[in-house]
């Protein structure tokens, strides 16, 4: 079997309710929305036999899963997992119409619960649809890291471990006060959390609306529920390298198993810093074509594989 790729949608519930105020009025409702996903299959996936252990790697803010193409499908780590047996798995996060109608950016998904739950109807459908192993590696960049930290946190998939490239990790200093895209994140938590705004029209940060989607504010964040590692370069002038090792120091302090490889240059992109690797661990071609090994990549694979 060649390597495939199966596009798909999802219904994502994203109605997102105010339980800061006793009510004996209906306080939760739906509203569903189709959200597209993908699924990349290696080629030693079969339909029976030893199931094929699936990675999800969530994108960042710089792209999206549609009905025809995604981000991480043509990310180097992607292709030299499914080059060597592993599936790999993302969706968007964001519904394409519910973004549409309230005017949100389609790219920026911000680790929301609606992002999580489409996460996690997405490795349902993966699961109920394909041989696949059930517990899961998840992997991110960027805003890929809050997404992919915000989902590991839930408890509601079995994870393995869980690695990143510079993530996100906290909402008010890196969503809020320092956005990416003129603006863009911060404007979509203020539709999807329905924050209020200043006399200014400005949003008003308010961490009692966030759903405890804020991994540096969140207690279960200090005790890490999987082994975790993080790359980043010292340098990253879009994501705080302070706030990650902080996060990483936090769950150490704990007795958790947590790592953060710093590159001393390379600003927010750590999986293009370096030479290629000369003697990959793994097999490096994709379709017939030489994957770019960088260290990062190769050290993604190798921790991934460490527990695999």
């Amino acid at each position: 079997m060649s390597i495939r790729i199966h596009r798909f949608s999802i219904p994502v519930n994203c109605y997102l309710f105010d339980d800061s105020n006793p009510t004996d009025k209906r306080q939760d409702f739906e509203m569903i929305y189709d959200d597209w996903g993908f699924l990349m299959l290696p080629e030693s996936y079969t339909e029976d036999g030893v199931p094929t252990q699936l990675v999800i790697n969530c994108h960042g803010a710089g792209g999206t899963v549609s009905t025809d193409d995604s981000q991480v499908e043509h990310q180097a780590i992607t292709q030299y997992l499914v080059a060597n047996g592993y599936a790999v798995m993302d969706v968007n996060g964001l519904p394409e119409k519910y973004a549409a109608e309230y005017g949100i950016d389609i790219r920026n998904n911000i680790g929301s619960p609606i992002s999580t739950r489409s996460y996690i109807k997405a490795y349902h459908y993966c699961i109920d649809n394909f041989n696949l192993k059930t517990a899961v590696f998840v992997h991110g960049g960027s805003m890929g890291g809050i997404s992919g930290t915000n989902l590991v946190l839930s408890g509601a998939i079995p994870v393995i471990a869980h690695t990143a490239f510079c993530p996100v990790l906290d909402t008010y200093h890196e969503i809020f006060l320092h956005p990416w895209s003129d603006g863009a994140p911060k404007f979509a938590m203020g539709k999807i959390y329905g924050l209020e705004k200043d006399e200014n029209g400005d949003y008003i940060y308010d961490e009692s609306k966030l759903h405890g989607c804020n991994p540096a504010k969140n207690k279960k964040a200090e005790v890490y529920p999987v082994p975790v590692k993080f790359w980043q370069c010292v340098n990253d002038d879009t994501v705080s390298f302070a706030v990650t090792e902080k996060f990483i120091g936090t769950i150490r302090a704990n007795g958790g198993m947590a790592y953060l490889r710093a590159f001393p240059y390379g600003g927010h992109e750590p999986q293009l810093v370096g030479d290629i690797v000369e003697k990959p661990v793994g097999i490096s071609t994709f379709e017939g074509t030489a994957i770019a090994i960088t260290p990062a990549v190769e050290e993604v694979f190798i921790f991934i594989r460490d527990f695999t």
